[in-house]
């Protein structure tokens, strides 16, 4: 064991980039901020050594839910009319083939942004 093993996953971060990923499903999940963010469990694809970065949607902000509608529409779905369809659409995602990008937004802080581009499967 090494001196620097915590910092081991930053070395095998995906670049920037498009990916090709499954979903696998999705939870809420409570932060320390007392928000329920989705927090979407994707893998990719391909045989990559790196580690996609997690992916948050924060529906229980304004902007952060008409987000999810826009990649929503992008992977060929209608606006849910409610909760329940809102629900029905999710769960519909699981096991999808999908594209992504991942954009670093703030290299400071080493912000990485996992966006929905479209549908393949």
């Amino acid at each position: 064991m090494g001196l620097f093993e915590d910092i081991e996953a930053k070395f095998n971060e995906l670049e920037d980039g498009r990916y090709v990923v499954r979903v696998d499903g999705f939870k809420r999940d409570k932060t320390i901020t007392n928000m329920n963010p989705i927090r979407w469990s994707l893998s990719l694809m391909n045989d990559y050594s790196a580690q996609l970065p997690a992916k948050f949607s924060h529906i229980e902000t304004n902007a952060g839910f008409q987000i999810l509608l826009r990649e929503l529409k992008s992977l060929g779905y209608p606006k849910p009319k409610s909760a329940e369809e809102f629900e029905k659409i999710l769960n519909s995602l699981k096991g999808s083939i999908v594209e992504v990008s991942v954009t670093t937004t703030n290299k400071e802080e080493g912000y990485r942004e996992v966006k929905f581009l479209r549908k393949l499967y």
